[in-house]
Order: C-alpha cells, then sequence, then structure tokens
C-alpha cells in the first residue's frame, strides 16, 4: 500500500521466491530503495536494484542487502561518513533511512548493507576510538 503512493509498479513472478518489480518511474523505485526494510505477508523482501546481465536465479544470489540497527552509536560519529565506517565491518553500505541521515532520531541509525548471505552476521560491533579506547556499537 505504501508503495502506491510514490508511483504505480507491478510485481512479476520469475520463480522460486524471486519477483521483478517495475516502478513506473525512478523516483518511486528509489523511495522503496531507501524506506525499507519491506515484509509482505510475514516474508522479509531482499530488494536489489536490476542491472543488465544480472542472473535471476535464487542459488546464484551470493550478496543480499540488509536493513541494521546500530544502537549507542556516539553523537560525533553520526556522520555519513562515520555511519558507513562503522557499518562496512558488516559488508558494504548502499544506504541511510532519511531520519538517520537528518539526525531526526539519534537512539539508533538504519543502514542498509550488502552482506554475504554466508558470512556471519554480528550482533555488536566494537570500535576504536581516537584515544585508543574501545566502545561497543550494538547492532
Amino acid at each position: 500500500r505504501k508503495w502506491g503512493k510514490v508511483g504505480n509498479f507491478s510485481f512479476h513472478v520469475v520463480g522460486n521466491g524471486v519477483f521483478l518489480v517495475e516502478f513506473e518511474n525512478a523516483q518511486a523505485r528509489d523511495w522503496v530503495m531507501d524506506n525499507g526494510p519491506w515484509d509482505i505477508w510475514g516474508y522479509h523482501l531482499a530488494l536489489r536494484r536490476w542491472t543488465k546481465g544480472m542472473s535471476l536465479k535464487l542459488e546464484d544470489c551470493k550478496l543480499i542487502p540488509v536493513w541494521v540497527k546500530l544502537s549507542k552509536v556516539h553523537v560525533e560519529h553520526w556522520t555519513k561518513i562515520g555511519l558507513s565506517y562503522i557499518a562496512s565491518v558488516l559488508g558494504r553500505p548502499l544506504h541511510m533511512d532519511l531520519s538517520t541521515m537528518n539526525r531526526h532520531a539519534l537512539s539508533f541509525a538504519r543502514v542498509c548493507i550488502e552482506m554475504s548471505v554466508s558470512g556471519p552476521f554480528h550482533n555488536s560491533i566494537t570500535l576504536e576510538l581516537e584515544d585508543g579506547n574501545t566502545t561497543n556499537i550494538e547492532v
């Protein structure tokens, strides 16, 4: 329902739990990509932008985008560079939600990270500070 408010789209069944979503415009697509995570009927959607030559077979998917919450982040690290640095421990940072980018709620940051489907998922990140001390970021 929320997606339809930003533009028309259509779902196409590819098979084996894979769907192709076609958006009428780039703004709607970007809004959906930037405002996740999304769940439909209790299933989490792992959304990836289509690229030419991309395999649509589930077994070929080695990396998936995952939205994570980073808690206990010090204010001085609450920048795009700082949060990307922290998130890069988990994988490749892709997006941050608007609330995180605009620093509206500093209790946690939401970052979408491209992660390996076979890699470990950390519950916390130990960050070494400039003064030599360490702090734990909860994931």
